[in-house]
């Protein structure tokens, strides 16, 4: 079930161009959309790329990592959200330690430790999808990110759905108004 995604083209533009932010103005409003659906049965490891994993999946599967990041051990939820960076992200924000310092810093901190997320609707059309959330930060503070992910085509992820881009997005923007 493919919805037509009028930001997408936008999006893909301002991957591929460099940009990784995306502002807009207004607050959020009180209302809650109902989170994406992930798939009923997940592979007993879903700590890893799966074929059978969907871009919900795959989204919730990082947040939940990255909220007890220091478990089992320092960073282990950075590492499984790394482990789901397509092929193309981890040119620019790996090696690991790398994007472990990516994600330790202001614009990605409110997702280490959260106390919630609140899901947008997903929308996918052909290979790429795009899901909106408000992470709820230690401190209560909400923060808008926007996943971007596509299925990979070929190589040892083929069929797996991958987060080519993490975007923080201001709470109010078209992608968390309805959250």
């Amino acid at each position: 079930m493919c919805r037509h995604l009028s930001l997408l083209p936008l999006l893909l533009a301002l991957l591929f161009v460099g940009g990784f932010s995306v502002a807009a103005f207004g607050e959020a409003p009180s209302a809650v959309a109902a989170p994406a659906q992930p798939s009923d049965a997940l592979p007993a490891d879903s700590r890893f790329p799966d074929p059978k994993l969907s871009p919900a999946d795959v989204v919730r599967i990082q947040l939940q990592a990255m909220q007890a990041n220091d478990m089992p051990h320092k960073n282990a939820g950075i590492e499984v959200a790394f482990r789901f960076a397509s092929p193309r992200n981890k040119l620019t924000t790996g090696p690991l330690a790398r994007f472990i310092d990516l994600v330790n810093n202001p614009v990605y901190r409110p997702m280490l430790n959260h106390r919630r997320v609140d899901f947008g609707q997903l929308e996918i059309e052909q290979d790429k999808a795009v899901q909106p959330v408000i992470v709820i930060g230690s401190n209560g503070e909400r923060t808008g990110y926007l996943f971007a992910l596509s299925k990979q085509g070929s190589g040892r992820y083929a069929s797996c759905w991958m987060t080519d881009a993490v975007i923080r997005i201001e709470i109010g923007s078209s992608k968390t108004r309805a959250l």
